[in-house]
């Protein structure tokens, strides 16, 4: 291949790499700083619990002004955290209307469990009149991850007087608060099962396409040239194989080292990618796609495992999540197999093979040493 021609096949690659990345908002991968909550709708009050890793607890705006070591806190210092920094900031980013009228939020707690940070929350002597209106505006956190945070919600109905009673039982209604998604508004008539389901099919499609890694991972399987046939198999093996993990992990019948698991799925970028230099004939492409797509679902899993309200609606959040995760890879290829068709009418396939599983190899060897040695030598 004369120089101009390698010049046309470099910078095509270039391309084809940035269509690969750039369909996604930049972020590292999995990193999509999601926080839970859940809220319990009683007889005349309303309580909640929004919980948040220490991650994104401590990017909440005052903590990290107001010097806090959250690591040894004192009974004093956890109530002048609670009064002088949370409560402000719950009173600034979230609002509570019923029937059209305000009502204060009071922070009525602070909690840790390890890395989990929960802020339980009380609204008290509302009229709850049948039927009623609810409408919540959240925006928490949105300011400081640069509209990189996303909530999901669990609301529960009751005629009790009692205090929290959340029991892992089915949510009445499920939501996801995001930046263009913030306010949510409901009455006790809201239907559930449609509603869980889109929660959790757009957090699939979401979750695949800010997965840089999980996208090299599928570019590097595609690359050596394959009918559309073999691909549409090669994604269904890889959104099976993450089911069956997602589902095994959320219900905690394993449980793996995130960082061993995050780890091994950057070595399997490496080695399909070597497999694609290597290799005179590679077979059975599927077949990997479902080996690796096993470990690759534990990264799902750790993401999801705090936010799935119990076993009754876990096969569905699992089985929408997954929907939705096969969605977003067909985006994907629908986005990248054109662009393969015209690189191959132009160059031969085995150079644009070569010369993508290069580039694709170098990302898994950097995401390989993040992981191993816990540093950070790129953003996404």
């Amino acid at each position: 291949m004369h120089v101009q021609g390698f010049r046309n096949l470099s910078l095509s690659l270039l391309i084809l790499i940035a269509l690969s990345l750039l369909i996604a908002p930049t972020a590292f991968s999995h990193d999509i700083n999601m926080g839970g909550s859940k809220w319990y709708l009683g007889k005349n009050h309303i309580q909640s619990a929004i919980e948040l890793d220490s991650s994104l607890f401590t990017q909440i705006r005052g903590i990290k002004d107001g010097g806090y070591d959250l690591d040894s806190l004192t009974n004093v210092q956890l109530r002048e955290l609670t009064t002088g920094i949370i409560q402000p900031y719950i009173n600034e980013k979230l609002s509570v209307f019923v029937n059209d009228q305000s009502y204060p939020v009071k922070v009525d707690r602070l909690e840790r469990d390890g890395a989990l940070w929960t802020i339980w929350l009380g609204v008290s002597d509302i009229s709850f009149d049948q039927p009623y209106k609810v409408e919540i505006d959240y925006r928490l956190l949105f300011e400081e991850t640069s509209n990189n945070h996303v909530n999901i919600a669990f609301f529960y109905f009751s005629d009790a007087n009692d205090d929290w009673v959340f029991d892992h039982n089915q949510p009445d209604l499920q939501n996801t608060f995001e930046p263009g998604n913030t306010v949510r508004e409901f009455s006790v008539e809201s239907k559930t099962l449609w509603s869980s389901i889109y929660t959790f099919l757009v957090l699939g499609i979401k979750h695949i396409l800010i997965g840089f890694d999980h996208i090299a991972f599928l570019v590097a399987l595609i690359v050596i040239g394959l009918p559309f046939k073999e691909v549409i198999k090669i994604i269904t093996s890889f959104t099976v194989a993450h089911s069956i993990t997602l589902l095994l992990a959320a219900m905690q019948v394993i449980s793996l080292n995130s960082r061993f698991i995050e780890s091994v799925i950057a070595l399997s970028i490496c080695y399909i990618a070597l497999e694609n230099m290597l290799a005179k004939q590679v077979n059975y492409r599927w077949l990997a796609a479902f080996v690796f797509g096993l470990i690759h679902g534990f990264g799902f899993a750790g993401v999801l495992q705090e936010f799935i309200a119990g076993k009754s609606n876990l096969v569905l959040s699992v089985v929408s999540f997954n929907v939705g995760v096969e969605l977003g890879q067909l985006i994907i290829f629908f986005i990248l197999l054109p662009v393969l068709h015209l690189l191959r009418n132009k160059f031969e396939t085995r150079r644009i093979t070569a010369y993508a599983s290069i580039v694709i190899f170098i990302l898994g060897l950097i995401w390989l040493v993040e992981r191993v040695f816990n540093l950070q030598m790129v953003s996404f």
